[in-house]
């Protein structure tokens, strides 16, 4: 990875090991990473860890399914339990799904139950605080005494220290997961704003999937003499996308996507849209389809998009329509087509998008609709991602016919052909 700082330190020129004794970690959190089945560390646990546990600034970027949680989670904890007087570590999340499955992991690495929010005497209290649910119980957890770990969302973090009820100066110890998420125009005034009120003298580390260029500015502020980290994903647990852009101008996509379900309604396919009422709406129309359809967005409650990605994962709701925000970090298997509504404005978008399928090496189809005037949008992801777009027409965008639909037109006109015979 091309470094964008002055200093740059490589993460090599720490030691690393193949076990998570020799790099110093607590017995009793070797032991717990033994018994979650993290017998060996992971290549960005090797490296992130042994850096985190000196006090440095880090930044890694590695693919999700890859131990970057944990690569944190380790650190931080430690360094809350050796600390003489009770610390605040924060972890800056930008969704609701991915604060939840923090969490847990945080609890697997101290021997709790993942799934228990409960606060356990003489350990570091796991506290998560995201919107779409009673804020109560969240400000009860708050009240843990002792060394504390907050797993926020931007705004629900700002509620709760605009109240008083978090300082968020006591956080010594940050972590900025998904960071291009995190500053990106959704979200980019809130962590803005949290950054600004964190104490000046901190350990921060930046994890992310993807690293844009645009961050390069933010990260020169945020970071000090950070260590880097790049894990590559492994190329063998993909499996080939295909990949294309059929040029339609809006007002017929509904139309397009009316063919596209009566050729294909039982396969998993994952919709992308711009906006929250752009979901609705389509997920809307697809049902008067007679398609299985929801949306997935940030105005849903956290039942809500349980109940819809656990029917999606099951088959039961094929189609999911979607907004960037809420598909981050969806791990569902088997999705056989993402379908872009329009063109991602950045690259990376593009990646994250088409990452949600072709995945257990499985084939994947991704699909951009454009308008004519998105060439220029077309050819910036074709060279920010490093990929080829093919050009389709129209029926080279829709699913193969299947031999039974290739007759049903043959079918109903000798049905025609019949009944008029048959009439006096």
């Amino acid at each position: 990875m091309q470094s964008m700082f002055f200093n740059r330190v490589k993460a090599d020129k720490f030691s690393m090991s193949n076990s998570f004794e020799a790099m110093g970690l607590l017995p009793s959190l070797c032991a717990h990473a033994a018994q979650a089945g993290m017998a060996t560390p992971t290549p960005i646990q090797q490296q992130a860890i042994p850096a985190a546990l000196a006090g440095r600034d880090v930044l890694a970027i590695a693919p999700t399914g890859t131990g970057k949680t944990a690569a944190y989670a380790l650190p931080v904890l430690q360094q809350l339990l050796k600390a003489r007087r009770p610390q605040d570590a924060l972890v800056l999340v930008p969704t609701r799904e991915l604060a939840l499955q923090t969490a847990g992991v945080f609890r697997i690495c101290l021997g709790l139950n993942p799934r228990d929010n409960r606060q356990k005497a003489g350990t570091p209290g796991i506290i998560t605080l995201y919107g779409g649910v009673d804020r109560a119980p969240q400000a009860e957890n708050l009240l843990h005494d002792g060394p504390r770990v907050l797993i926020a969302t931007p705004g629900r973090l700002l509620d709760f220290a605009h109240t008083g009820e978090v300082d968020l100066s006591t956080c010594t110890h940050v972590v900025l997961d998904e960071g291009d998420r995190l500053f990106s125009p959704e979200f980019f005034e809130e962590s803005a704003t949290v950054v600004e009120g964190l104490p000046q003298v901190r350990q921060t580390m930046l994890v992310s999937a993807t690293l844009p260029k645009t961050l390069t500015p933010i990260l020169q502020k945020l970071l000090r003499k950070p260590v880097e980290v790049q894990i590559d994903a492994p190329a063998e647990k993909r499996g080939p996308i295909r990949q294309g852009a059929y040029f339609i101008e809006p007002a017929q996509r509904l139309a397009f996507l009316k063919a596209f379900f009566n050729r294909d309604r039982k396969s998993r396919t994952l919709i992308f849209v711009k906006t929250k009422a752009e979901a609705d709406q389509l997920a809307s129309t697809l049902k008067k389809f007679r398609v299985g359809a929801a949306p997935l967005h940030g105005d849903l409650s956290q039942a809500q998009r349980t109940s819809t990605v656990t029917s999606f994962a099951a088959g039961r709701t094929p189609v999911l329509v979607a907004t960037d925000i809420a598909a981050r970090g969806l791990d569902v298997p088997d999705i056989r087509t993402v379908i872009n509504m329009d063109p991602p404005d950045q690259p990376e978008t593009y990646l994250h998008r088409i990452g949600r399928t072709g995945r257990g090496g499985k084939t994947g189809t991704a699909l951009t609709l454009c308008s004519l005037t998105d060439r220029k949008k077309l050819r910036q992801i074709e060279v920010g991602a490093a990929v080829k777009l093919r050009i389709l027409s129209e029926e080279q965008a829709l699913p193969p016919s299947t031999p039974q639909q290739k007759t049903q037109p043959d079918e109903a006109a000798r049905g025609k052909r019949s009944k008029a015979a048959s009439r006096p």
